[in-house]
């Protein structure tokens, strides 16, 4: 299998590069967040992206560097398990790579704290805990307890 030129992953976000100042990162006015707490969140998410992005293109380069074909159908099931291990395992970090790229572009278009459920601003403990989340702990409990209704 031959990976694709360019993978999500490997994309980066849209954001410029180097370190904006604090005038630059925004969060909704709603959400109460001083500039220093902003910048540490902003901070968090940039060092999360580059974790993400090194550990997808990883996983997704072990996956396709064994292709060797296995005589013992035992030892070639292993590899395709652990292969599909691997890209399951990638995708599943991509999309949480995805997430932490959005809250980035959040903090750019100055939408950044506010529950995108509810309206609410985030509260700050969460945003540190998670900072790529994007629903408060009430709506997120909503959405649980429908999900379970079900």
């Amino acid at each position: 299998m031959k990976p694709a030129s360019r993978t999500n992953a490997e994309q980066s976000s849209e954001l410029p590069k180097g370190s904006p100042n604090d005038q630059e990162l925004r969060a909704d006015p709603e959400a109460g967040l001083t500039p220093k707490q902003l910048r540490t969140l902003y901070d968090m998410l940039r060092a999360e992206e580059r974790r993400l992005s090194e550990d997808v293109k990883r996983r997704i380069q072990e996956a396709v560097t064994d292709t060797e074909r296995h005589a013992d159908e035992g030892d070639q099931a292993s590899q395709n398990a652990d292969q599909a291990y691997l890209l399951r395992y990638a995708d599943k970090q991509n999309k949480l790579l995805q997430q932490v790229r959005r809250a980035l572009q959040k903090i750019q278009s100055g939408e950044y704290g506010i529950c995108e459920g509810s309206g609410e601003p985030i509260g700050v403990s969460r945003l540190m805990l998670r900072p790529w989340t994007r629903y408060s702990v009430e709506y997120k409990e909503q959405i649980d307890r429908e999900r379970r209704r079900r």
